[in-house]
């Protein structure tokens, strides 16, 4: 095989690389953007809750909701730095 269709191979499984992460990159965004209004919401929702039961439920799903939000945001923030455009 010669040397530009060996190159040319390369380029393309790179290339497909390449297009994975952005495809990744614009899901997390999406996902992180609706965790993110989720997390609004359950704040809201804990702020005008008067029953310390259902509020302390709330809380849990808040706090679960953020932790998983930060660690999409540590992950985005992981593929940005990659080498390469976003």
């Amino acid at each position: 095989m010669k040397l530009s269709k060996l190159l040319e191979r390369l380029s393309e499984l790179t290339d497909a690389d390449r297009s994975e992460q952005l495809k990744q990159y614009k899901q997390l965004k999406k996902t992180l953007k609706q965790l993110r209004s989720k997390q609004k919401e359950l704040e809201q929702e804990i702020a005008s809750e008067t029953n310390s039961d259902h509020c302390k439920e709330l809380e849990e799903k808040l706090n679960i909701v953020s932790t998983q939000r930060r660690k999409g945001l540590d992950l985005l923030k992981e593929l940005r730095d990659t080498p390469g455009e976003f």
